[in-house]
């Protein structure tokens, strides 16, 4: 089982966001005012979709204690009370105000076909489609043990989004809460090792069969696949090098 579960781990580490050209190019400050608005446009379908997706996988877990560490991440996403910060989803938005969207671009954002490709496997395995290991796998542990993403220079995007295109706090706060690897940031680093080992525990407890393990490595590596189709679509229809880099205020 251990050997199962740090196999997933693995499939991880080798595809993290890291390994993508759009995150690269995010974190190389070479990001582009539309590459950067268009980057909020097409992850704010599937990421407006978390809680659902992960509320759809506590719905069918039988042990409380556990149940409970979902229903705490939930509460957090929605809430922000366990961080000190506010509502994730809203904070995203904020980071999209500050590249220059407004709050009626993100009422009715663009769903390509590689963004409801991965919305639609995300519902397929945590809202009952499969059994709800396979939404632990490649939805929960693929979003909450991610490495942090940090550039080659030890850059995290909270410290570009800051100090390369200038956003203010508010533009830059979900950064602050999602996978960054900047000092002062211990606190919010625990509550995402404890989402990871959440996922890790469910998968060791109820993942308990060959075919069920079987299943579950395939929707991950399904999942990654989506998942970088989708980064490679924001890039090849956002950004051009010839236009400006982004800077905030200017």
């Amino acid at each position: 089982m251990t050997d199962f579960v740090a196999e997933l781990d693995r499939m991880i580490g080798e595809r993290k966001k890291m390994t993508s050209e759009l995150y690269q190019t995010i974190l190389g400050g070479k990001a582009t005012e539309r590459l950067l608005q268009n980057f909020v446009l097409h992850r704010w379908p599937i990421k407006s979709f978390w809680t659902r997706n992960i509320l759809g996988i506590a719905s069918r877990i039988e042990d409380y204690r556990l149940r409970v560490l979902l229903v705490e991440n939930i509460y957090e996403e929605e809430t922000g009370a366990l961080s000190n910060s506010g509502r994730h989803l809203d904070t995203f938005a904020d980071f999209g105000a500050a590249v220059g969207l407004t709050a009626s671009d993100l009422e009715n954002p663009p769903v390509a076909p590689e963004t409801a490709a991965v919305i639609e496997h995300n519902v397929r395995v945590c809202n009952g489609g499969t059994h709800f290991t396979e939404g632990v796998a490649s939805v929960l542990l693929l979003m909450e043990g991610q490495p942090p993403i940090v550039g080659g220079d030890g850059k995290s995007m909270l410290s570009v989004m800051r100090d390369v295109y200038g956003l203010p706090e508010k533009g830059y706060e979900f950064f602050v809460h999602h996978a960054s690897a900047d000092e002062g940031e211990d606190a919010v680093s625990e509550l995402e090792d404890e989402h990871a080992a959440a996922a890790r525990e469910l998968l060791h407890r109820y993942c308990d069969t060959p075919q069920l393990k079987e299943n579950a490595i395939a929707a991950l590596a399904n999942a990654l696949e989506l998942r970088h189709r989708h980064f490679d679509m924001i890039l090849s229809t956002s950004y051009d090098p010839a236009e400006p880099i982004f800077r905030y205020g200017q």
